[in-house]
């Protein structure tokens, strides 16, 4: 296949740049390729495991009220609404201007819609939507590609308009391709007495359109079969839904092409699990999680399923490690760990959360989950989510319900091979301090330059914050990345050295990691300078993180550092989401409970606002500004050795 100079830069670049560390990839495990070639799998593939019609449409009206006549008020107005087409350019504009929501927004609520009118058919199941549905897969199948206009890297002349005879395989096809399978396993009998051709036209695109290309082609890189080896979340996510789209098309679709695509989805997916470091931590974090280590246990779920419980990871220990991350990420509710492009608060779905606990028989798991569930009102939100997800709620809410509601807050976490530390003073929800840090490199999977960097939280709410990510555009996935200034050390909790920040790349990272956790305290040790350029002029910079277990807990943060020339004054970073007080020389007020104290005859402190000008940040912290405390070396010595402690009152 010919490429040309544009593509296999943009895919050089991505791959070496973007998407995290290809050359990190673990030992072959090929944990699911080995099951394959032995004989407790027969070859034998079933699709009785899916739920008819009727049990969904039984299932579904088990809604409250006030949910089911949502669903039929939003369908009697939008069942006569025209389909509108997505014009050319609504692609062009990524192209010309990064904007993708030109074209994403649309299709997204084309999607919605037919979604919500499948619900209000299954509710009533009198055929009042059945046209409106058919115009519904009518207008999706007619659409020129179900890609979105960001990921059309892939095809051979790039961004753009979509090039019709070189169909690709992408998050937003796959999102299309799982959602008209299942209208098609819904109504397929409707649309055969209709006509011949609404019956055939889900099985043609999706055939034409996704399995074709599956089958035919080793190059997406997200299969993983070349030799560059990055792995993330569109494995698990795309595999999982060219698997489902094929078995639930049925009869549709051969035997032999069934078993194809089974085989061949297995055989990828082991590249994601043979990517994931031994400690089962989700490299892109807890944000990515539902789609990487979530999406993989669909597809575990699933393959386990179609071969009639013959292919199986349930006792494999890494891949209860992996579920078991989301767990000791989540700091109180919706709060959760944040490094690289996660968010402050997460909303990971509780259904998945509970059938991986089910996966791998883990009641803290399923506990877990049902503790999730009130805090993202998932019980008023069951229909929220993709169709797939809103027929697993469907049989899965009755078992959450009946599930102890309970989260395990361990003392203590390190996950070595990813380097992320955490702690607690307290196991008791919502008291005391809650700490985590990160070493690892500046070129994992979604980073950010936060080598060392640290977040604390007091009594379940953010003290010392990572900031998170603003709106994906053109600009988050290309040479301009760490140009975002959420990107950048700068305005992560990591000291500006010698008056520079952080770089990208594997070559910067943190050596000399160490942790040891006792009763009384957990200290969390680590060397930094190699994260910053040679022209910091910086030999050394060690940080130790210590926190104190009294009963009235601290953390103290004792920074080491040697100088071979001064430059400009080397300056400590402090992210807050509540404004911060100078209260005196060497004292900061975070909140009314706790303090920061640092050497006055170090350090200068100042304060500043930061704006949050982007509707995600705004949204996800649910206010307009966050705080940055800035503590700048007022000497020019070469060594320095300084403590910083952030204490209760």
């Amino acid at each position: 296949m010919r490429t040309n100079s544009k593509l296999l830069f943009f895919y050089i670049f991505f791959i070496f740049t973007f998407c995290g560390n290809s050359l990190y990839a673990q030992e072959e495990r090929n944990y699911l390729s080995k099951q394959l070639t032995t004989d407790k799998y027969n070859g034998e593939i079933t699709t009785s495991f899916f739920p008819s019609k009727n049990e969904i449409s039984e299932k579904i009206k088990n809604l409250s009220q006030e949910e089911q006549d949502k669903i039929l008020t939003k369908a009697e107005s939008i069942k006569n609404k025209a389909w509108n087409n997505i014009p050319v350019t609504a692609y062009l504009a990524f192209k010309r201007t990064g904007d993708r929501n030109i074209m994403q927004t649309p299709q997204d609520s084309k999607t919605a819609k037919l979604k919500t009118l499948v619900l209000a058919e299954l509710l009533e199941n009198k055929g009042n939507y059945t046209d409106a549905i058919m115009n519904g897969v009518w207008s999706l199948c007619e659409q020129t590609t179900w890609v979105r206009s960001a990921h059309l890297t892939a095809q051979k002349g790039g961004i753009g308009a979509p090039n019709v005879e070189e169909p690709i395989i992408d998050l937003g096809a796959g999102e299309i391709s799982s959602l008209l399978a299942w209208t098609f396993y819904l109504f397929k009998d409707e649309f055969k007495s209709i006509s011949p051709y609404v019956y055939n036209r889900i099985p043609l695109e999706i055939n034409k359109r996704i399995i074709t290309p599956y089958l035919e082609r080793n190059d997406f890189w997200w299969m993983a079969f070349r030799k560059v080896a990055f792995v993330n979340n569109w494995n698990p996510w795309c595999n999982y839904n060219v698997l489902l789209s094929t078995a639930l098309l049925g009869e549709e679709v051969s035997v032999e092409t069934q078993e194809e695509v089974l085989t061949k989805s297995l055989k990828s997916l082991d590249k994601f699990i043979n990517y994931y470091k031994d400690d089962g931590a989700c490299e892109e974090g807890p944000g990515y999680w539902s789609h990487a280590g979530g999406k993989m246990l669909e597809h575990l779920e699933l393959a386990y399923n179609i071969t009639n419980k013959n292919i199986s990871l349930k006792e494999n220990d890494l891949i209860k490690k992996m579920g078991l991350y989301i767990m000791d990420a989540n700091i109180e509710k919706n709060y959760f760990t944040n490094f690289s492009d996660a968010t402050i608060n997460v909303n990971p779905n509780p259904t998945l959360v509970y059938r991986y606990g089910k996966y791998i028989e883990s009641e803290e798991l399923k506990e877990f989950a049902s503790y999730l569930a009130p805090n993202n009102d998932y019980y008023n939100n069951i229909t929220r989510g993709s169709i797939d997800q809103v027929i697993h709620n469907l049989f899965t809410q009755e078992d959450l319900k009946n599930t102890k509601p309970e989260k395990t807050n361990t003392p203590f976490f390190f996950y070595k091979d990813n380097e992320i530390i955490g702690g607690r003073t307290s196991t008791k929800e919502s008291d005391g301090f809650f700490f985590a840090a990160i070493g690892a490199h500046n070129k994992q999977s979604h980073n950010h330059n936060d080598v060392g960097s640290f977040i604390l939280y007091h009594e379940g709410k953010p003290l010392i914050s990572d900031i998170g990510i603003e709106t994906y555009s053109r600009k988050t996935f290309s040479s301009k990345r760490y140009d975002i200034w959420t990107m950048q050390s700068n305005y992560h909790n990591v000291p500006q050295i010698n008056g520079m920040a952080q770089l990208a790349g594997k070559k910067y990272k943190a050596t000399n990691v160490s942790f040891k956790n006792t009763e009384s305290q957990l200290s969390f040790n680590l060397n930094i300078e190699k994260a910053y350029p040679d022209s910091t002029m910086c030999n050394s910079f060690k940080r130790n993180y210590i926190l104190k277990r009294e009963r009235k807990g601290a953390l103290i943060i004792n920074d080491n550092y040697q100088l071979s020339e001064y430059i400009s004054p080397t300056k400590s970073h402090f992210i807050t989401a509540i404004k911060p007080t100078i209260s005196s020389p060497g004292k900061i007020f975070l909140n009314e409970d706790v303090t920061l104290a640092y050497p006055e005859n170090t350090f200068i402190a100042t304060i500043e606002t930061l704006p949050l000008e982007d509707k995600k940040l705004r949204n996800d912290w649910k206010q307009d500004n966050l705080y940055r405390i800035t503590l700048s070396t007022k000497n020019k010595n070469l060594n320095e050795n300084y403590t910083i402690k952030i204490y209760e009152n």
